[in-house]
């Protein structure tokens, strides 16, 4: 279905693409246009009636298969629809299109035909609401990129398809008619390309996310391949441009100037095809079906962040494109290699950023860039630990320290004893959750780590993954304090009980800093009644700072000291637990008493043990909760990692 629309829409752009064209190109030399007047009629003609193939197509891919799609069906989709509103729209700019053109072919009037040359132009413009510009959920500025990207593409488009019928047909033309239209269409094209390129950047922006979804989804790899076919447009462009500047005087040679814009226009016809194709698949931002195709990725934090030695590599790759780039310039700037720089310099330069690439290559798999099917949230972090206790502390141990008691008797295929990992080391931030994800599926890099898909399904692992998150940060967090951090650690979301149903969740509180309390006030390990103090203390300071709190009390505590509740609390429990670590004190699933103070933007800054009277701490929150109202909101994904 996908094709069969992107088909519909390669047809339904190129008529009036090329209906365009031929009413701008003889504005630019002052023709009457008079031999294109036909042809304008009839493209626009027919990219009407396509129209209807279009919302035909359209509501089959949308409806049942088993649904008959009969005219009351699809009228009640046009009329009932954002999308068929949206094509009723353009179908009423498109017969008003047909209307004036069909009217230049009996009234000459030059206001006639700019009138239909600008709604030529608004025509083609909107071919693009009927695609992903009808997303109401799309920034205004990105909804205006399409329409301009659009107009702006298709007027090129046209153009050129016309420019080369004109260089074949112009029959007993003077060559300087010929030279004056290629200099004017020139300058057009540039402006046309140079807001292509302007707006397609910020599409792209929104609907691809990231540099590794250009190759890791659909949608990203047909954008690199448009991309391609753009570089064969504009070296084509290139050849055009230097024959304009260096023609003889007096001399226009038609016949090769609309063979090689031809050429062009072949690539031009194939980014159509392919801005069709995209117009009408999930763009990859919001695709959960990722695949990097290959072996490496490029990323600091996994080779220069690490500090590596001199003797590594990482360095003498790096070394290398050092030496190469200077090369390079020596190349261009010695007088001797002047006769070959052109090629010289440009193939060392490529050689240099090669190099400079390696330098900052790290293994990759097919699922290195894979998105989660588990949200980062209290509840996965507490499915992921039963997990990691069922399958994985035999190796890596309870606190993931690979100190686990298989863990001396690890022998990988050659017989060398094998260390399991570290998972709280700092080393696990340089992998990205779909390396782990691919490790837990198929094994580990060691040969030693067995997979887990037949033991864990698809969520079951990425509960794990979440669970490693929280966990990887256990050994620092040891050290949180009642004074600020930076921000690291991002607080694992939940949801909250809210009668009103308006905040639902712990993600929802942000803009303003939340203290999140918990506290055992009926615990034998504690003074019951400075507990009750601590947390009431709690309450009053978190309210006269201006914070949100979130309590996670027992009963044995005061009723007036809670706040909002999770709606699971025991799993909210669980996973702060795993943050909540102190040196030299066993770790424990139940957390007898610590408040979290997390900024506005999510992250968890600071840890109060408890709450008395004198000992400064309501002070220190209200003196962090302003600090931390000053700074900026940060969006952060709750997989940043």
């Amino acid at each position: 279905m996908y094709l069969s629309l992107a088909a519909i829409r390669f047809l339904l752009s190129l008529p009036s693409a090329l209906a365009v064209g031929l009413l701008l190109l003889p504005r630019l030399i002052g023709e009457d246009g008079a031999r294109f007047k036909p042809a304008v009629a009839t493209l626009a003609l027919i990219r009407a009636l396509l129209g209807f193939v279009l919302l035909y197509a359209t509501a089959r891919s949308i409806f049942p298969a088993d649904r008959p799609v009969a005219f009351d069906t699809v009228w009640e989709f046009a009329v009932n629809t954002t999308v068929g509103n949206a094509w009723i729209a353009t179908q009423l700019i498109a017969f008003l299109f047909v209307g004036l053109a069909v009217a230049r072919l009996f009234i000459v009037s030059e206001a006639l035909d700019r009138v239909t040359l600008w709604v030529g132009v608004v025509v083609i413009a909107v071919v693009s609401v009927t695609g992903h510009a009808v997303d109401d959920g799309l920034p205004r500025w990105t909804q205006a990129s399409f329409l301009l990207h659009t107009a702006a593409g298709l007027t090129w488009l046209g153009g050129l398809l016309g420019l080369v019928w004109w260089m074949f047909t112009a029959r007993g033309k003077p060559p300087e008619v010929a030279a004056q239209l290629a200099e004017r269409w020139s300058l057009i094209a540039k402006v046309a390309m140079a807001i292509v390129a302007i707006t397609g950047f910020a599409i792209a922006w929104e609907n691809v996310g990231s540099i590794p979804n250009m190759l890791a989804t659909t949608y990203g790899r047909m954008l690199t391949l448009k991309l391609i076919f753009l570089c064969g447009v504009l070296l084509a462009a290139l050849a055009l441009a230097r024959y304009i500047t260096r023609r003889p005087a007096g001399e226009f040679n038609m016949a090769w100037y609309g063979k090689v814009g031809a050429g062009e226009s072949v690539f031009a016809l194939a980014l159509l095809s392919i801005a069709g194709y995209i117009a009408v698949i999930t763009p990859a931002a919001h695709e959960t079906s990722l695949y990097w195709p290959l072996p490496f990725r490029l990323s600091y934090i996994a080779t220069w962040g690490q500090n590596p030695t001199m003797a590594s590599p990482i360095w003498w790759w790096g070394i290398a494109a050092v030496v190469l780039a200077i090369i390079a310039a020596l190349i261009w700037w010695t007088p001797r290699t002047r006769d070959y720089r052109l090629y010289a310099t440009p193939a060392v330069s490529a050689a240099a950023l090669i190099s400079l690439a390696v330098s900052f290559a790290t293994e990759a798999y097919t699922d290195t860039y894979d998105d989660p099917t588990q949200d980062y949230t209290a509840e996965s972090v507490t499915r992921g630990l039963a997990h990691f206790k069922e399958n994985c502390v035999a190796c890596h141990g309870d606190q993931g320290e690979g100190n686990g008691p298989l863990a001396k008797d690890l022998r990988n295929a050659k017989g060398l004893p094998v260390q399991p990992a570290d998972l709280t080391a700092p080393h696990v931030g340089t992998h990205t959750i779909g390396d782990i994800f691919h490790w837990l599926t198929h094994g580990g890099q060691s040969g030693v780590m067995p997979g887990f898909r037949e033991q864990l399904d698809v969520d079951d692992r990425w509960d794990v993954i979440n669970f490693l998150l929280v966990m990887s940060y256990s050994n620092r967090a040891r050290f949180m304090s009642p004074q600020a951090m930076i921000q690291w650690l991002i607080a694992p979301d939940f949801a909250l009980i809210d009668p009103q149903e308006e905040i639902t969740s712990l993600y929802k509180l942000r803009g303003v800093p939340t203290l999140i309390s918990f506290a055992r006030c009926g615990s034998p390990n504690a003074d019951a009644n400075a507990r009750a103090e601590s947390v009431k203390i709690a309450h009053d300071a978190a309210k006269a700072a201006g914070v949100n709190q979130v309590t996670v009390y027992d009963a044995a505590c005061p009723q007036e000291a809670k706040s909002r509740e999770p709606v699971h609390p025991k799993a909210v429990e669980i996973a702060y637990s795993v943050i909540n670590r102190y040196p030299n004190v066993p770790p424990s699933e139940e957390i007898e008493e610590a408040h979290f103070l997390v900024d506005r933007s999510g992250y968890i800054r600071a840890r109060f043990p408890n709450f008395a009277p004198d000992d400064g701490n309501p002070q220190k929150l209200a003196a962090l909760a302003a600090e931390f109202a000053r700074e900026p909101l940060i969006e952060i994904s709750l997989h940043s990692h």
